[in-house]
């Protein structure tokens, strides 16, 4: 699996980005095929990249008012 997705050196290994892990609902565990039970951020040897699991962060929104917005 290593090299076929580019741009992958800088994301954190960490549970919560495995193809190995699913969340459990309503705690920050995991559920690991290879290691059971474990947190959102512990990464084994085992961790394999799921860009699905990746939320993109998107730019903040510039609002931008004229000083007629504000007139009634």
């Amino acid at each position: 699996m290593r090299g076929k997705f580019k741009n992958t050196e800088n994301i954190e290994k960490r549970c919560c980005y495995c193809e190995h892990a699913a969340p459990i609902r309503e705690t920050t565990g995991y559920i690991c095929r290879r290691k059971g039970v474990v947190s959102y951020n512990f990464a084994c040897g085992k961790f394999a990249f799921d860009p699905i699991k990746l939320s993109p962060v998107l730019p903040a929104r510039q609002l931008r008012f004229s000083p007629e917005d504000f007139k009634i």
